[in-house]
């Protein structure tokens, strides 16, 4: 059966069962987005938008869901984020804005807008709802009149990723689209709480669409078309056109498994087994990412670099990084895992941090600031740079193009480039002014099989390991502050004795957490101690966070 077919066939089940195969890929300055124009209207007064959402950049104002083709309350609307805020608003107003802020960008987000304009009651005719719970804190919220038409489901075009006008574009992924035509569901429609983990899982929808309602999977990539990647599967054939996405294979492949279920066998050829992936931490560095936070780029004359959003502790774990683009023909990258405890405020060059790494212009390896000369020359733009890491054995690989440096060999655990590593490591990249890279972790096919017994980094493959609740980080006394991994989500901190108040000293995230404020009491140029009374659920689990 090949992979399509097999695709085809998941996320059928109910409860516990149910899978999501794959997930879509937004990237913004490929101006990528979704759009339908129904043939007819639908029900203007009551609707559900249901779907997973992760790793958005709002510096955009990215839209999830709009229909903007008037210039009045009736023929306007939008689902959207700015400011690290949802949004649901007409042509003259907030309907709702949320207080709180969703700016994690290490997980999968739950999000379920229910609209119904003929509830008596005022603040019922809007509700939104996050991660399995309703939202009720608004920094504004105007409810329409009861009986209003909104701009959603009149005859006009439509759009997923961006506006109707094919601006303001997504850059994210997104899955499991649902939208109900006609009913105002809450999210017990769509998920359930995992008795096993306690943490909030996709179900399968069992009731009706409406007339203008579909179900967007994404399972089938064997071609960018409206019967395809825009397949609806809710049978009533209300497919959505691609614009401006790709099937084609590599770094440019929009269809990829990282989804919100995690399952699968790790074959090693990546693009396998599913689940929530590593990417390219935002919070860890002043690296331009895009692409899904999969490329990384550098603008302005210096080092620039950032951390994954996964670390490991145990097990045998591959990655790649194709070079895109170099600076005046060599490329100044450095790839390869940085100890969590290393991590001193923002990434820029990792070598300078301790970080283990290969550096591509010149292929040496470098470890505790000190370069050794390899068997390797370099890499330059097109090579595929390979970073293999047992940390059962302690032993570190690197290679281009298949070959790995000075003979090393993962699989039998000989010639490694280092060995000695101990402790919880963060893949690291650093690139200097005009270098490009595309990082695949396995969220599709790797350029090259991954050495016998290593995995991808993904939740599926992670272990659970444990929750740190305690140690230092090296404060920078900006707002800006240090993120710390911690494998999972606090939900109660204290930073040098002081309580932390969510969105305001820090933010918790499900792998940790990232310090908001320049101030003294919890971020002070220099070592700060940290303290987590409670936490929610391990990094393997956990959902992506609100704050506060």
């Amino acid at each position: 059966m090949s992979m399509i077919q097999s695709d085809l066939l998941l996320g059928q089940e109910g409860g516990a069962g149910y899978t999501i195969p794959r997930s879509l890929r937004f990237n913004s300055s490929d101006s990528a987005y979704l759009s339908r124009t129904p043939a007819s209207a639908g029900n203007r007064k009551t609707w559900t938008w249901a779907g997973w959402v992760k790793s958005v950049a709002t510096s955009e104002n990215p839209h999830l869901f709009t229909c903007t083709t008037g210039a009045t309350d009736a023929t306007y609307f939008r689902l959207w984020l700015v400011s690290d805020s949802i949004r649901v608003s007409n042509y003259n107003n907030n309907l709702r804005q949320t207080s709180a802020v969703y700016r994690d960008p290490s997980a999968w987000y739950h999000i379920v807008l229910a609209v119904d304009t003929t509830q008596a009651t005022a603040a019922n005719r809007i509700k939104l709802y996050v991660n399995g719970s309703e939202v009720t804190a608004f920094s504004s919220s105007v409810n329409p009149n009861q009986n209003d038409d909104l701009g959603i489901n009149q005859t006009a075009a439509h759009s997923i990723g961006a506006t109707s006008a094919g601006t303001a574009t997504l850059s994210g992924y997104l899955a499991d689209i649902h939208f109900i035509d006609g009913q105002a569901l809450d999210p017990s429609s769509f998920t359930e709480v995992s008795a096993t983990t306690g943490q909030l899982i996709p179900k399968a929808y069992t009731g009706s669409f409406g007339t203008n309602g579909f179900w967007l999977k994404f399972a089938d990539n064997s071609a960018a078309t409206a019967t395809t990647l825009g397949k609806d599967s809710s049978g009533l054939g209300n497919n959505w056109t691609p614009n401006n996405l790709s099937v084609t294979a590599g770094a440019g492949n929009d269809s990829l498994v990282d989804t919100p279920t995690s399952y699968g066998t790790d074959d090693g050829l990546g693009g396998s087994v599913r689940g929530n992936y590593c990417t390219w931490n935002p919070l860890t560095g002043a690296i331009t990412l895009t692409n899904g936070n999969l490329d990384g780029n550098s603008t302005g004359g210096a080092w620039r670099g950032a951390t994954g959003t996964a670390g490991v502790l145990s097990g045998k774990w591959y990655w790649e990084s194709t070079i895109q683009s170099t600076d005046s023909g060599n490329y100044y990258g450095e790839f390869g895992f940085i100890k969590t405890t290393d991590i001193t405020g923002a990434i820029t060059f990792p070598s300078g941090m301790n970080g283990i790494v290969y550096y591509a212009r010149n292929g040496r390896k470098i470890s505790g600031g000190t370069s050794v000369v390899t068997s390797s020359s370099g890499a330059t733009t097109g090579d595929v740079v390979q970073v293999a890491v047992d940390l059962d054995a302690g032993k570190i690989w690197f290679g281009v193009n298949n070959t790995w440096i000075d003979s090393g060999n993962p699989a039998s655990g000989t010639n490694a480039a280092y060995t000695g590593l101990s402790g919880t490591y963060l893949p690291t990249i650093g690139v200097l002014d005009g270098g490009k890279c595309n990082t695949n972790w396995g969220a599709r096919p790797f350029a090259y099989t991954a050495p016998s017994g290593f995995k991808a980094l993904c939740d599926t493959n992670l272990p659970e390991g444990t929750i740190t609740t305690s140690g230092t980080f090296t404060g920078n006394a900006l707002a800006d502050g240090p993120f710390v991994y911690l494998n999972g989500v606090p939900t109660a901190i204290t930073i040098n004795g002081n309580a932390v108040t969510f969105a305001t000293h820090a933010d918790k995230l499900s792998n940790g957490f990232k310090v908001r404020t320049s101030s003294g009491s919890y971020n002070t140029a220099g070592s700060n101690t940290y303290s987590v009374s409670t936490t929610g659920a391990k990094l393997k689990y956990a959902r992506a966070q609100a704050n506060p």
